[in-house]
């Protein structure tokens, strides 16, 4: 990789790297360096400073030693340069959804680099490939994707969220099952190191870095943007969402139950569902496929989830209007996100739930969730299986843990207005915990893309990359011995 030379020495501004020194004066240096550099930034107290600054969730908010906000390669790199001489940890921010505001460092003290300029969409439409930079929305995406030949990739629901850190820790979406989790699309991408220099990283040019990148990106570098296979957009597509109300936990162990067998046995590659257990709970997803060939598929699963019959809808959909049917808003995006939650989350990525493990989460829900006035939820993506794309992928051929992994379950508890107590957070802790002890010497997965600010370094290392995090650490010692890019719990941390 060569020796390290920052690129600021020939600016005269090459200071000793240092971890002692008083965190106003790292400022002072950061400052310097970076305004000599010519990188943009948001100036602390100005109302751009101040927006950027305010996380998707509002539980977690962090002070950064600086924000900058680059505009080209080269000020990504100086900006790198910058943090890494002056002993500053560097984090790179590309849609600011994080459920543990990683965007912001997870921690005070960082230098912040905002990907929000690299946003451009640009299409082969004959290679079927797409340059797409990581700070582009993924609503943004979708539609520029459309426009370039009626394009697309596999992605998640939500229309906000960052191209960057979804795809650099997984992107599960509703054509996932067929098409892999975004960063299964990944061909190639552009990457700025911690010693300031930019290299691609593929199948062929740095693999083991490309490895690394498709599970656990964050820590490795800065990725300005990737290179993607695409596919023509599908446009007759069966979207159906079924009301469902279990009365009781066996009716809920009844539903998962079906669920999971139906996902691990026998579930088609063209649909894609979920359950939605809350105050209310849907049953939801998109077939791609015929409607007739929809109804022999889930009229036996159906009736073995003892639903019968139930009320909601089923439609056809082209592309667009799919995807809107499950975003939380407009597929374009305002200029400035301004979207804001206030919510504790976990995760669990299990292969298999055992019958004791899903009586328990029933009960569970039976006993402590169904009187909860919070609004909290339960999201089961039906991810693995025989049949999925996302579980054809061996284990190790990317740093992504979860390819065996049934369900993606995602906790979810949320305020309305006002703080989140800490008392709160034994709810869906004792959740995990009751499915946990009901599953003796079990490890179960979790996903990074849910952030459980809770966990220890060790246990977020354990869970997010289960027997993949060895190597990550090797890779990390490779490409970032300073540790430069560093977060509370990434890789190495």
């Amino acid at each position: 990789m060569g020796r390290f030379v920052p690129l600021v020495a020939s600016l005269g501004l090459l200071l000793p790297f240092s971890t002692n020194a008083n965190p106003l004066d790292k400022r002072a240096a950061l400052d310097t360096c970076l305004s000599t550099a010519g990188v943009p930034v948001f100036a602390s107290g100005s109302g751009d400073y101040t927006q950027a600054l305010k996380p998707f969730n509002l539980r977690l908010t962090f002070k950064p030693a600086a924000y900058a906000v680059p505009q080209n390669i080269k000020q990504v790199q100086d900006a790198v340069a910058c943090g890494a001489t002056n002993g500053i940890q560097v984090t790179a921010k590309s849609g600011g959804h994080s459920y543990g505001s990683h965007g912001l460092g997870g921690e005070d003290g960082h230098l912040i680099v905002d990907m929000r300029n690299f946003k451009d969409v640009v299409v082969d439409q004959t290679a079927k490939t797409a340059i797409i930079g990581t700070g582009g929305r993924l609503g943004d995406v979708a539609t520029a994707l459309y426009k370039q030949g009626k394009q697309a990739i596999a992605h998640g629901t939500c229309p906000g969220v960052g191209v960057g850190g979804l795809t650099l820790h997984g992107g599960y979406g509703l054509i996932s099952r067929s098409k892999g989790l975004t960063l299964d699309n990944i061909i190639e991408a552009t990457v700025v190191l911690a010693n300031s220099t930019v290299v691609t990283a593929s199948a062929t040019e740095n693999p083991d870095l490309f490895w690394a990148l498709r599970g656990a990106g964050a820590a490795f570098g800065i990725v300005t943007n990737f290179k993607f296979k695409t596919f023509t957009a599908p446009e007759s597509n069966i979207v159906f969402n079924y009301y469902v109300s279990p009365g009781s936990a066996q009716a809920l162990s009844q539903i998962i139950n079906a669920m999971q067998d139906f996902t691990m046995k026998s579930q088609p590659p063209e649909l894609n569902m979920r359950l939605f257990l809350s105050s209310f709970t849907t049953f939801s997803g998109v077939y791609y496929g015929s409607r007739s060939d929809f109804d022999k598929i889930m009229q036996p699963l159906l009736q073995k989830m003892g639903l019968g019959n139930p009320g909601g809808s089923v439609s056809t959909n082209g592309w667009l209007n799919t995807l809107t049917s499950f975003s939380n808003g407009a597929l374009e995006q305002a200029k400035v996100y301004d979207t804001h939650e206030t919510f504790f989350s976990k995760s669990l990525m299990p292969e298999y739930l055992n019958p004791k493990a899903v009586d328990a989460l029933s009960q569970y829900w039976n006993n402590n969730a169904r009187n909860n006035q919070r609004q909290w939820y339960l999201l089961f993506d039906a991810h693995g299986g025989a049949n999925s794309a996302i579980s054809s992928v061996a284990g190790d051929a990317t740093s992504y843990a979860h390819r065996n992994a049934t369900f993606k379950m995602q906790f979810y508890d949320r305020v309305a207005s006002g703080n989140y107590d800490s008392s709160w957070f034994p709810f869906l802790n004792g959740w995990v915990k009751a499915i946990s002890d009901a599953s003796p010497g079990v490890n179960f997965g979790m996903y990074i893309n849910y952030a459980d600010s809770s966990l220890s370094k060790a246990d977020a290392h354990s869970h997010y990359w289960l027997k993949n995090y060895d190597r990550l650490v090797q890779v990390k010692d490779l490409y970032d011995p300073k540790k430069t890019f560093e977060g509370p719990q990434l890789v190495g941390s």
